[in-house]
């Protein structure tokens, strides 16, 4: 079950969106970047968008996941066959 939409938008669906809706739109464009097509230079610049949207999905979702930790200072009781503590 997912807790949080709005980090499955922002991680999964911005990054989708923004290579499905705006390629098909700039594949036949003459423009330029500094010499590349402006559609390589798009495609390029998502690299690092992507990579800033699923950081900050995981930054949305990160105080669920530091509340599960489990420190190495706990220890479980080990139970034997019989389901007693040993």
């Amino acid at each position: 079950m997912i807790h949080s939409w709005k980090s499955v938008v922002i991680g999964g669906v911005l990054p989708i969106a923004a290579l499905l809706v705006v390629m098909p739109l700039l594949a036949n464009t003459s423009a330029t970047v500094a010499g590349i097509p402006l559609l390589f230079a798009y495609v390029f610049a998502l690299f690092p968008l992507t990579s800033l949207c699923l950081w900050v999905a995981w930054r949305i979702d990160e105080p669920r996941y530091r509340d599960r930790e489990v420190t190495r200072d706990e220890v479980v009781p080990e139970t034997d066959a019989t389901g007693g503590v040993s």
